[in-house]
């Protein structure tokens, strides 16, 4: 479970805390990937690409999954997130096969 919002990071740790999503004394917590603001996270796996499928549509992919795995193993908190981090946070899932639901006031 990962939560994705436009909160500022203190909140967003707060919130998570309280959800059981985030425990920052949890041995495996990385304090570079745990808790990421949408930006950052946006530039750390490079956004998305498109490319050319067979209906002719462009299908985004992640420009950089080497790096999106790394986060994505580790990612608890996207903070401060846009509609656009939160696209290429589940294509990213998706395209790694994971089940994805969004749920929340401000899903699009």
């Amino acid at each position: 479970v990962r939560m994705v919002t436009g909160d500022n990071v203190e909140t967003a740790k707060a919130i998570a805390q309280k959800c059981y999503i985030f425990d920052p004394s949890h041995p495996e917590y990385d304090h570079n990937l745990t808790v990421m603001e949408g930006p950052v996270f946006r530039k750390f796996v490079g956004g998305l690409v498109y490319e050319e499928s067979d209906t002719l549509k462009q299908k985004p992919k992640i420009a950089n999954m080497a790096k999106f795995k790394e986060v994505v193993a580790k990612l608890r908190v996207l903070a401060r997130s846009s509609p656009a981090d939160k696209h290429i946070l589940v294509t990213g899932l998706k395209e790694l096969e994971h089940v994805v639901a969004v749920t929340g006031d401000g899903t699009n």
